[in-house]
């Protein structure tokens, strides 16, 4: 055989003839790993529209499977490529198409193990917020006593406990540390915890024996969500001694307030006008003159911060008009035969009366400390014309260092994000973050949430797809040579 006849290059290159090499450049094997990909793209796409994004990622996109499968394509694009050694000059297309999805697979790669995102809430007139709650769950418990802290990562999952109790930590003063359940139906309900400083708390019960209705609520001095009790067609509302009256509020309404001296007075208003300023004793029921409702302080703490108190909802049962169920697990602390349980919500910290000081549960969404804060200035919302619709919203932002120095202004609404910092070299390779317009409360126009997304393999990426789209023109332009060099081509292993 002459010498540098293509025709003996096989044996030249006997790696080819390796099973497993073979089978991993096989296109039976590239075919498969195609199929279920698409298949599974369509399932999660599917899952995401019907439930949300974070069920697509945790049972498809982020599952260890589908980064298995992942792995597995990259092998059989580097393998099938290799077997086409020596490349020639018509393998040009074929070449660049499969190391551009090569380059994307590397930067999805890159941006996962290394990207932010999470989102953000913020009201205009607070100080600057560098806190970004992730997508990812975490359960901190901490003890004050001996200064140690434990942390466990949960990933996307919620806690779920079964009938065994779950072992989490033993501090080093001996407390056990469990997890004895998990529901998914925890019902809230504001209960003020007294303080050494705080504001005073009254619990208030509103009853009318002709429609058989009783509502009690605990109301808090000088607290945004947790001052006013409103039924729609009557409001209370409770002040210091020393505040205005809230201007908006039910035509039938009470305003309440704590004095300096520990008494309890109320302003009755009838269809919109003052209809008597009594004192309120405490546990003597008041008429109102609202038909028979009456109104009755049932318990004050003269200093208290806000709290919470969480049970499970049974399922039988619907939960209130437009409060929303929370997931989370009951907790035990126990040594010997001492033990304390409580609930603790999803983004919510619980604590228990083990020693000197308090130990401490978190149990919610991880947190990332940003190198900047975030200033809400200005939210506006804007309308269709004619109506009371939104039909966009714009969130304007100033971007504060930890030292206090404003270093940017600007603003983010839908499809229109900000960008920080926003040197163009940093956009181009994906190190800058990226604000957008998440979404917004139609009843608190001075709060705003965005969402904060940060990828270091947005580069390789975008890359990636060019060198793709660079093969699939060059597979036009450099063809395959026609005639007998493609049959010895073809029996090249080519």
């Amino acid at each position: 055989m002459p010498q540098g006849d293509v025709r003996s290059r096989p044996q030249r290159y006997k790696w080819k003839r390796n099973p497993i090499f073979k089978f991993l450049a096989s296109l039976r094997l590239a075919v498969i790993l195609l199929g279920v990909l698409i298949v599974m793209s369509i399932v999660g796409t599917i899952a995401e529209s019907k439930f949300d994004a974070d069920t697509a990622r945790l049972w498809i996109y982020e599952a260890p499977w589908f980064s298995l499968w992942i792995a597995l394509l990259v092998a059989n694009l580097a393998c099938s490529t290799l077997m086409r050694w020596p490349w020639r000059r018509h393998h040009t297309g074929f070449l660049l198409t499969h190391l551009g999805i090569i380059v994307v697979v590397l930067g999805a790669v890159i941006g996962q193990a290394g990207g932010i995102e999470g989102t953000m809430t913020l009201f205009r007139g607070a100080p600057a917020d560098g806190t970004l709650v992730l997508q990812t769950r975490q359960m901190t418990i901490r003890d004050s006593n001996s200064q140690q802290a434990v942390g466990i990562q949960l990933g996307r999952r919620t806690l779920e406990v079964g009938g065994k109790p779950l072992d989490l930590w033993t501090t080093p003063s001996g407390w056990k540390i469990e997890a004895v359940a998990s529901s998914s139906r925890l019902l809230s309900t504001f209960q003020p915890a007294p303080v050494a400083e705080g504001n005073s708390a009254v619990r208030i019960r509103l009853r009318t024996a002709a429609m058989k209705q009783t509502v009690e609520q605990w109301l808090l001095v000088g607290n945004r969500d947790h001052s006013r009790l409103d039924l729609g067609l009557i409001t209370v509302d409770l002040l210091s001694g020393v505040e205005e009256p809230p201007a908006a509020g039910a035509a039938n309404r009470a305003v309440m307030r704590y004095n300096a001296d520990g008494s309890l007075s109320v302003t009755l208003f009838t269809q919109g006008v003052p209809s008597a300023s009594k004192v309120l004793p405490l546990g003597e029921p008041l008429s109102t003159g609202w038909a028979d409702w009456t109104v009755e302080a049932v318990q004050v703490i003269p200093s208290a911060t806000p709290a919470f108190h969480f049970e499970p909802l049974p399922a039988e049962q619907t939960p209130p008009m437009g409060q929303a169920l929370l997931d989370g697990v009951k907790i035990r602390a126990s040594q010997g035969e001492r033990f304390a349980e409580q609930w603790v919500a999803a983004g919510w910290r619980a604590s228990f009366p083990t020693g000197s000081f308090p130990l401490e549960v978190a149990y919610g969404w991880e947190t990332h400390q940003l190198p900047f804060g975030l200033v809400l200035q200005n939210f506006v919302v804007e309308r269709n014309e004619g109506t009371d619709d939104p039909a966009a919203f714009r969130s304007d932002l100033a971007v504060f260092l930890p030292d206090g120095t404003q270093v940017a202004t600007g603003s983010c609404s839908m499809n229109e994000p900000l960008n920080y910092p926003d040197a163009l070299w940093r956009s181009f390779t994906g190190l800058t973050y990226k604000i957008s317009q998440a979404s917004w409360n139609p009843n608190d126009p001075t709060q705003s949430s965005v969402q904060i997304l940060r990828d270091p393999g947005w580069l390789f990426k975008w890359t990636g797809s060019l060198i793709i789209c660079s093969g699939l023109v060059a597979m036009f332009i450099f063809r395959r040579p026609s005639g007998r060099a493609v049959l010895i081509t073809t029996n090249a292993h080519d």
